[in-house]
């Protein structure tokens, strides 16, 4: 990435943490348009389908007359599909959902993936078999164990030869993931996709607190809506900002550090992706920021936030 680039961003995040006595300040740092949600749950077989259900934030129940068990990632091959994890399928769905909004070429767009535990259940599987003594170990449940297993079988399957990047943030995964793309976009601009997505955690690793299987696409472009391209007639602005006080989140936003228990992704997603309903509707009246952490860190000088402007 570029100086001209990482300085600016550089010398904001660090006069806003040295600012100890300033008032909350959030300053826009990077923009692009959003042009395409694509989403896939157990519930939930798209974007519109979890909007019509009432936009939840419970994303594990599963919908036993609605979405199918397992994602349809119809874009891989069926030989590559039926060798592929939940957690890629997922990841594969929802971006063909969310492309196909905004009419962006798959071999041309960048993917970051962004997921705090990647292909956890083929690793559990492969480790479960390293435990077998003389037991075999599947040369393909190796490979597909990797943290970026969804971005290659994507590159593979679309004929994409653009960079691919793979993030595991925690309790920033949207912050992290927001900003990798839209720095990108910034940086040599064209569209990106970029995914969150998880599994939820198999035994022995099972736990109530886990983020449930899921995966959420943003199909993001540098350039502005064309008005004769009907795909890009719903466009959003979306504006990564940057405040100089921590921004908390609402509600049932997981524990604070030091507290048990493990942060979720989902509460802030569901925040932004209620905005992009919203927004997407023209019923949005306000420019709100929407804090983009999972946990309150007190210890954090600075925090992103978004905000989403009708184009």
């Amino acid at each position: 990435m570029s100086a001209s680039l990482t300085e600016p961003l550089a010398e904001l995040v660090e006069s806003s943490a040295n600012d100890e006595g300033a008032a909350p300040v959030a300053r826009v740092e990077l923009r692009a348009y959003l042009r395409g949600v694509g989403m896939w749950t157990p519930a939930h077989a798209d974007f519109d389908a979890w909007v019509a259900a009432g936009m939840p934030e419970d994303l594990h129940v599963e919908d036993p007359a609605g979405a199918p068990s397992r994602p349809p990632a119809s874009l891989l091959h069926p030989r590559l599909r039926r060798r592929t994890s939940t957690l890629t399928r997922a990841a594969v769905s929802a971006l063909e959902a969310a492309t196909g909004q905004g009419g962006a070429a798959l071999d041309a767009v960048r993917f970051v993936l962004v997921s705090s535990f990647g292909e956890i259940e083929t690793t559990v599987a492969l480790l479960a078999q390293l435990g077998e003594p003389e037991g075999p170990i599947s040369p393909t449940k190796f490979h597909n164990s990797v943290h970026n297993t969804a971005t290659g079988y994507l590159s593979i399957a679309s004929g994409n030869h653009r960079e691919a990047t793979a993030l595991a943030g925690g309790p920033h995964n949207l912050e992290i993931g927001l900003l990798e793309a839209l720095a990108g976009l910034a940086e040599v601009g064209g569209d990106v996709v970029l995914i969150f997505a998880e599994e939820l955690l198999p035994a022995p690793f099972t736990r109530a607190d886990a983020d449930p299987t899921f995966a959420v696409a943003l199909h993001l472009s540098s350039a502005p809506p064309d008005p004769s391209e009907p795909a890009q007639a719903h466009s959003l602005e979306l504006e990564l900002c940057v405040a100089n006080r921590p921004a908390r989140v609402g509600e049932g936003s997981g524990p604070a550090p030091g507290e048990a228990g493990l942060p979720s992704m989902v509460p802030p997603l569901v925040e932004l992706l209620r905005a992009v309903a919203v927004a997407g509707s023209g019923a949005l009246a306000t420019k709100r920021p929407i804090p983009l952490a999972s946990t309150h860190d007190p210890a954090q000088a600075s925090e992103w936030s978004a905000t989403l402007t009708s184009v």
